[in-house]
Formats: C-alpha cells, sequence, structure tokens
C-alpha cells in the first residue's frame, strides 16, 4: 500500500524534483494532490486524505497570510498531520521557529534532492528530521554582523519580519491582533537589541536574513 502525499510548492522545478523522487522511493509515495498557492493547499487538504504534507514555506496567497502564519494555521488544523517544510529562508530565528511549532521534517531547498528521500522514509516512520544544512546554520549562531540575538524574541522576529515585508505598523497589529501600541514596543525593542537606528537598517537586516 502505498503512502498518500499531498504537495504545496510555486516552484515548477521543485515540483519536478518531488516528484521524481516519490516515484522512485521504496516503499512507494503517491502524490495524491498538488498545489500552488495558499488557497489552493486548504482545498486540497480538504478533498483528499494524505499520509504526508510536503509544503513551501512561502507561497502565493489571497490573504495576506505569511509563511510562519500558515505553518502554525496547518498545525492547528491538522495536529496530527506530519508535514515536512520547504525552504530558501536561512534567516536562524525562522528556522527556530519552525521546529518549536512542531513539523516533523525541515529543508532548504538546495537539500531536497540529496536529502528528501531520506527526510520522507524518516518521518513516515515516526521521526522527526532536521536537514544537515539546517544543522550546520544553527550551529553557526553568531557568524555575522546580522545574527539574531539570543534575547530577541520569536514575537518581536515575527513583527520584524512583517514589517520588512512591506505592512505598516497597524497593519502587523491588526494581522496579529495586537495593539498598535504593543507592536510598536516590539519593534523599538528589536531596533534597540539589534542596534538598529533607522527603518532603512531593519529592511537591510531583515533581507541579509532572508526574511523575504
Amino acid at each position: 500500500m502505498a503512502f498518500k502525499i499531498i504537495l504545496a510548492d510555486d516552484h515548477p522545478i521543485i515540483l519536478t524534483g518531488v516528484r521524481s523522487l516519490m516515484a522512485e522511493m521504496q516503499p512507494s509515495c503517491d502524490i495524491v494532490a498538488e498545489a500552488n498557492n495558499v488557497s489552493e493547499l486548504w482545498r486540497t487538504l480538504e478533498q483528499h486524505e494524505c499520509d504526508l504534507l510536503i509544503t513551501d514555506f512561502s507561497m502565493p496567497n489571497d490573504d495576506n497570510v505569511d509563511g510562519m502564519a500558515m505553518i502554525k494555521q496547518l498545525r492547528r488544523k491538522y495536529p496530527n498531520l506530519p508535514i515536512i517544510v520547504l525552504t530558501q529562508v536561512h534567516n536562524l530565528g525562522v528556522l527556530q521557529a519552525l521546529l518549536q511549532i512542531g513539523i516533523q521534517g525541515l529543508l532548504l531547498k538546495k537539500s531536497v534532492i540529496a536529502e528528501l528521500e531520506k527526510t520522507v522514509k524518516k518521518v513516515l516512520l515516526g521521526s522527526v528530521y532536521i536537514g544537515e544544512t539546517v544543522h550546520e546554520l544553527l550551529n553557526e549562531q553568531g557568524i555575522n554582523q546580522y545574527a539574531i540575538p539570543v534575547e530577541l524574541s520569536l514575537k518581536e522576529i515575527e513583527v520584524v519580519r512583517l514589517l520588512a515585508n512591506g505592512m505598516s505598523v497597524t497593519q502587523v497589529a491588526s494581522y496579529l491582533n495586537r495593539s498598535v501600541k504593543t507592536i510598536s514596543t516590539q519593534k523599538t525593542n528589536a531596533m534597540q537589541k539589534l542596534g538598529l537606528k533607522s527603518d532603512s537598517e531593519l529592511f537591510h537586516y531583515a533581507q541579509q536574513q532572508g526574511l523575504f
């Protein structure tokens, strides 16, 4: 009996590569459905049963839902569904946050060909698998000038990411269901901890960290 897999990604090359890997795997794995954006992913999950979801961290969407919010929603709506996340994000805070949410597999996209088969097999057996490159990144904290300080909270990282993606403080407050005062304080605290003096420096920091 083949394992049923749903694949979500908006990059044709990734889709093709994953399809090829799944076709060659033993025990067999069938991709029963695919999604190219967030809205399609929700519909697909409602229409198809699956044993595993392999999803991009960041895909086009109609509701301004960023990648972290999407993964959190997936975890809440489908708490027992094994999830492997593929990402190009190298930000240490984001990678750590993904692992804390409770996903079962985490790979950088450049490692898909080399590590996806191993990751799928581990996750289907009930284990958690973190890609080798992700391990290396997590072990190299503090290497560059923009490395996230330990004291920067996940909420502050979330605020920085959304601001750098073009939201205003008011929009971030509405999106996260927090007060404008709280978001302003978290932004200010994050900038002070990072030693940043302006919004342009904040944007540059986010760009260096791969937050968008």
